[in-house]
């Protein structure tokens, strides 16, 4: 969000990984985010909790020189996990923690989220950001943008240059293998 790019945001998350056990939530949605195609409409959130969705995530990981978070499907992919992966209690929080933020930014600036403008907008959540401790939703929200656009096509392909076949296919006889692969 200030100054910090994707690469050095990459090395603070493996950092966090490192340090914080991966919880079967958090392995269900990288599996989900290996398979997972875009939809054209939405399960579990209206438009303008979508939208607001998709904003944050944008803001999250924005386009620059490689495709962000919209375009990688993240807004479609959280829906997703929202309706199929999250029991009814964590999607209804969820919800209502949206909505929060709606409520949240009428009160103080009189206008909702998407109506601010962009600095407002990035300022709001870098609020959110600096209080994650206390703010469950946006923690949702960017723990799942993060796996939803590293896990998607562009995020494996553009932004982390993944190559599944790296160099060129060498065929290797058994015998030279030995009993290492048997």
């Amino acid at each position: 969000m200030s100054n910090v790019n994707r690469r050095e945001f990459l090395a603070g998350l493996a950092v966090m990984l490192g340090t914080v056990s991966v919880t079967s939530p958090l392995v269900k949605a990288v599996e989900v985010g290996l398979t997972f195609k875009p939809p054209t409409k939405t399960d579990v959130f209206c438009e303008q909790q979508l939208n607001i969705i998709a904003r944050i995530s944008e803001i999250i990981i924005p386009t620059t020189d490689t495709p962000g978070a919209i375009a990688a499907g993240v807004p479609f992919y959280i829906d997703h996990i929202a309706a199929n992966w999250m029991n009814k209690n964590q999607s209804s929080q969820l919800i209502a923690g949206i909505d929060k933020i709606e409520m949240d930014t009428k009160t103080k600036y009189g206008k909702g989220f998407l109506e601010q403008s962009n600095i407002t907008q990035v300022a709001i959540v870098q609020a959110l950001d600096d209080n994650l401790k206390h703010e469950a939703t946006y923690k949702t929200l960017k723990t799942y943008t993060v796996i939803g656009y590293y896990t998607s096509k562009i995020g494996m392909s553009e932004e982390l240059n993944y190559d599944p076949i790296p160099g060129p296919y060498k065929e290797i006889p058994f015998s030279d293998v030995g009993k290492a692969w048997s």
